[in-house]
């Protein structure tokens, strides 16, 4: 696969044609596909006639049943709509300055490692790789919150972390990592905290929280405990600090006056709705950003879901393959000319990649900036963490809180990823991700506080402040049969008495 000026081209794929009709799936003899099908690019330009963005979508090997139209998505009555929104109304313009072209730069979570560009070897680690990877964020989290958790006395006389099965009848200052004793879901009598791993001495210890005021818990967090442990079997906690929010980034930011506000869309798949793969929102969605086309596109994958009912059932009459390409092609000739920026995160759930989590980049090549999820990117200076996975709603599945029910809960949800300084703290993880836990390491740290944290997911949308750093949801572009909504981001040069956060504008829009 290749793009000439920006256009897409995909490879000749008359064996896979042939292979298909050999097994009933082709769309009939090459003399009957090239009649079905524009002779050439040149052909059409010189008659004047473009393909409609919605007729690119429609290829000759498209089962009726893969290319019937969802009428409840044709029918619906709220497209455009603005749905929720953050940041002030004043000076809010929407439209990209066309001549201005904002630097995009990917970021590393750790200055030894650089980012995820190409796929890794997965599908074994051993349990001692594991383990240390595990304590080892104990370790980094215990030092990252010592000025919270540890009483700063006279030199030489300074409050220690005290070890997990450590007999102490007095009130001691401890780190772990929060655990089930049970195979079912987390619950107030089942906590089990894990601490570094200390030789001949326990590391796992039951978790009392009846004194605690108040508390959100879920496996796989690193928490703080001030409490007693005098028998050495039980830890009787008094406060739990529950992660501590990274610090701010150091990056300057280069957005200034004369260049105007950077115009930033966000889209999360699937792009087609489960009745078809017609992609009429991904169609509508080109079609609003060809008339009004922003600086920065930032499309996270799946492109074509692995979980669709016609993946799943194998009713596709061409490949996986060929339906991807297909969907890269006409983002690139769509946006042709427009000079915008296009950023493609990767996605697990997306059939033709690694069913692994952190995800390598899609391999495809032309004007597109492929990066993993998770990923870090810069914006002219603004620090901007991506990811595809549904980490608020794996999160929310396993999350207990007291006292219940708390408020915000999606906020609290996304919370939990910046006071963890991690892209998907749970553990084990939800059992739909097969994870990687030396990438997830080295690839999923957050280094610093982001100034936007996207973060899609199948609970409800949203745009708010968290902490200085302005977290949005956009949900999914298409949503089952219907269509869902996306995110206008507009970042305005910061004003040097406020921080980032008060100069973004969020709008989240339907479909």
């Amino acid at each position: 696969m290749s793009v000439d000026n920006g256009r897409l081209a995909l490879p000749d794929d008359e064996d896979d044609e042939d292979l298909l009709e050999a097994y009933g799936g082709g769309g009939g003899s090459k003399t009957e596909r090239q009649a079905q099908t524009p002779k050439s690019t040149k052909s059409k330009q010189s008659n004047g006639q473009v393909r409609s963005i919605s007729a690119q979508f429609h290829s000759t090997n498209l089962s009726p049943t893969v290319a019937s139209p969802s009428v409840r998505y044709s029918s619906r009555t709220n497209s455009g709509a603005v749905v929720a929104s953050y940041g002030a109304s004043e000076n809010i313009t929407w439209t990209a300055k066309q001549s201005f072209q904002p630097e995009v730069q990917m970021l590393q979570a750790f200055e030894d490692e650089p980012p995820l560009t190409k796929p890794y070897k997965y599908m074994y680690q051993s349990a001692q790789t594991i383990g240390d990877v595990l304590n080892e964020r104990i370790l980094s989290m215990a030092d990252e919150m010592q000025d919270v958790m540890l009483n700063k006395g006279k030199e030489g006389e300074e409050e220690e972390y005290a070890s997990i099965g450590e007999i102490n009848s007095g009130t001691f200052s401890t780190v772990g990592r929060i655990c089930c004793d049970c195979s079912g879901h987390l619950n107030a009598a089942s906590v089990l905290v894990e601490g570094w791993a200390v030789p001949g001495r326990s590391n796992c210890v039951p978790l009392d929280l009846s004194r605690v005021e108040s508390f959100s818990i879920f496996p796989g967090q690193i928490v703080g405990i001030k409490g007693m442990n005098s028998v050495g079997s039980k830890i009787i906690a008094q406060e739990l600090v529950q992660g501590k929010t990274p610090p701010d980034p150091s990056s300057p930011i280069t957005i200034s006056i004369n260049t105007g506000p950077v115009q930033v869309v966000v889209a999360c798949g699937p792009f087609t709705t489960s009745s078809n793969l017609l992609y009429e929102p991904l169609t509508d969605f080109l079609t609003t950003l060809r008339d009004n086309p922003p600086h920065v596109l930032i499309l996270l994958g799946p492109f074509l879901d692995a979980s669709h009912p016609l993946v799943v059932g194998n009713d596709l009459g061409e490949s996986h393959n060929a339906v991807f390409n297909r969907c890269l092609r006409i983002i690139a000739s769509t946006l042709e000319g427009t000079g915008t920026r296009i950023v493609l995160v990767s996605s697990s759930r997306d059939v033709t990649s690694p069913m692994v989590y952190p995800t390598p980049p899609y391999d495809v090549s032309g004007n597109f900036t492929c990066v993993s999820d998770p990923a870090l990117i810069s914006i002219e200076g603004v620090v901007v963490a991506l990811t595809s996975t549904d980490i608020l709603l794996h999160l929310g599945k396993e999350e207990i809180s007291f006292p219940s029910p708390a408020p915000d809960r999606l906020g609290r949800l996304a919370r939990h990823i910046l006071k963890q300084r991690s892209f998907y703290p749970l553990y084990p993880a939800h059992e739909s991700m097969c994870v990687g836990m030396e990438q997830l390491e080295n690839h999923a740290h957050l280094p610093s506080k982001p100034h936007l944290l996207v973060i899609p997911s199948d609970l409800r949308y949203f745009a708010r402040d968290l902490e200085g750093c302005v977290a949005v949801n956009p949900e999914r572009l298409a949503k089952g049969i219907t269509g869902g909504t996306y995110a206008r981001i507009e970042l305005h040069p910061p004003n040097s008495s406020k921080g980032m956060h008060e100069s973004i504008n969020v709008n989240i829009l339907r479909v």
